[in-house]
């Protein structure tokens, strides 16, 4: 990444009054610009640093060594640091004894960041998530470390699809109570007194013989719509884990193409597969503190999601990325 301007990246004291994507030694600056374009294909403008949104860059590195850490108020073990530019926007002051998976409650006491600040301060998070980084917090100077292990989900896209039967067996190769969930509920209409009595209204307003043209309007409709042949657009696998909670495999034709995916030829015709976790206690979920009982659980979790991921990106030669939005490699997909 080019050098920034001085009037771009505050020095000295000034960097202790914006937001900070701290990062270690290994983490080189072209890590960062990789991860930010997969998520904004757009960010990359000619002007200094990314741009994530009309009035928010991310500029950087900034080097820090002693002094420049001292007077920043950045905590010693950090190497580099890269600036979010972001108007300040924030919403009331979170609610006392409420908790959230980064830590955002705790560092944000006198409102939390919305809009524009928002959306920058989670890139943020999931840029230190993945690497090994931290988020230093202008104002509080909360310094948040984001839990790797807290984003257990992955997403397969693909330009095939696999028919539901295909997709169960793979499924049952690596977790066999794996079960098939293609069809939903019988729906048996609006609850009673819902539309009952505007419906009788209505019917009574009616010309005999418009009533009846209506009906027979009706069921030449269902009738052409029960002989057409049904297209399965989504289907679902699920797979209890018993106390671990359920891990849903969900197939649907995406609705627009993933920013992960720009440049790829088959964008516009994109298959997903997601993998999903649903822990059995969503508050600890929740919590940037959980207990044992659900770090243990979300590790067994982790253990099947990540194989189905690589089985499934096999089968249908798709591409894996994972619950922040960032490509992953399906030959890396291996369990710790």
């Amino acid at each position: 990444m080019p050098r920034f301007s001085p009037p771009e990246v505050p020095s000295g004291a000034g960097l202790a009054d914006v937001h900070l994507l701290l990062l270690p030694a290994h983490a080189q600056p072209g890590d960062v610009e990789a991860l930010v374009l997969t998520r904004l294909p757009d960010a990359r403008d000619g002007g200094p640093g990314l741009r994530l949104s009309r009035y928010v860059r991310l500029v950087g590195p900034v080097v820090l060594d002693d002094a420049t850490a001292a007077v920043a108020e950045v905590p010693p073990g950090w190497d580099a640091a890269y600036v979010l530019r972001a108007p300040s926007e924030r919403d009331e002051p979170p609610l006392p004894g409420l908790t959230d998976r980064d830590g955002l409650y705790r560092a944000f006491p006198g409102g939390l960041p919305i809009r524009a600040e928002r959306r920058g301060v989670d890139l943020l998070l999931a840029v230190a998530r993945r690497l090994d980084g931290a988020v230093r917090v202008a104002g509080s100077g909360v310094v948040l470390t984001p839990d790797p292990g807290a984003v257990v989900d992955l997403v397969v896209h693909s330009p095939y699809w696999l028919d539901p039967e295909t997709t169960l067996a793979v499924c049952t190769s690596i977790a066999p109570a794996a079960r098939l969930a293609v069809h939903g509920s019988e729906w048996r209409g609006p609850p009673s007194g819902l539309v009952d009595s505007p419906a009788d209204e209505a019917a009574a307003a009616l010309r005999p013989d418009l009533r009846v043209a209506l009906h027979a309007s009706a069921d030449r409709l269902d009738a052409e719509t029960l002989a057409g042949e049904a297209v399965l657009d989504a289907y679902a696998v699920a797979i209890s884990t018993g106390s671990d909670g359920l891990v849903e495999v969900r197939v649907h034709v995406a609705e627009s193409p993933p920013p992960a995916l720009t440049g790829v030829p088959w964008a516009d015709h994109v298959v997903s597969y997601e993998i999903r976790w649903f822990p059995p206690d969503e508050a600890q979920a929740a919590s940037d503190a959980p207990g044992r009982a659900h770090v243990t659980a979300r590790n067994r979790a982790h253990r099947l999601v990540v194989p189905l991921a690589a089985a499934l990106a096999e089968a249908s030669d798709g591409t894996p990325v994972d619950g922040d939005g960032f490509l992953v490699d399906r030959y890396d997909l291996r369990v710790p």
